[in-house]
């Protein structure tokens, strides 16, 4: 067991924790570019979305609630940074198309 404590409090040790080390902050990176990248996707859903409502001066429950959804999981879940916001507030102004 001595060997092991040597071993691991060594430079064999050092490059165990460098390697475990690297292999962690690959992975994080990785991560953090699916979220970033899922984040751009969602924003541009949600802008497109958006514009075409208030384009066409109308929207229904159903598509306000969907946007809403969309946003909620962007803004408070992916950590957004508010770029839709703006949008949000003139859907929320639109008329309701009850019959949709």
């Amino acid at each position: 067991m001595d060997w092991l404590v040597e071993l691991l409090s060594g430079a064999a040790g050092a490059a165990l924790v460098a390697g475990a080390f690297g292999i962690w902050q690959k992975r994080h990176a990785r991560k953090d570019a699916h979220s970033k990248a899922l984040r751009y996707l969602m924003l541009y859903v949600i802008q497109e979305r958006a514009k075409q409502h208030i384009r066409d001066g109308y929207i229904t429950l159903e598509e306000r609630r969907a946007l809403h959804h969309w946003h909620n999981l962007y803004h408070n879940e992916l950590g957004g940074n508010g770029d839709a916001d703006a949008l949000m507030a003139q859907v929320d102004k639109l008329r309701l198309d009850m019959d949709g």
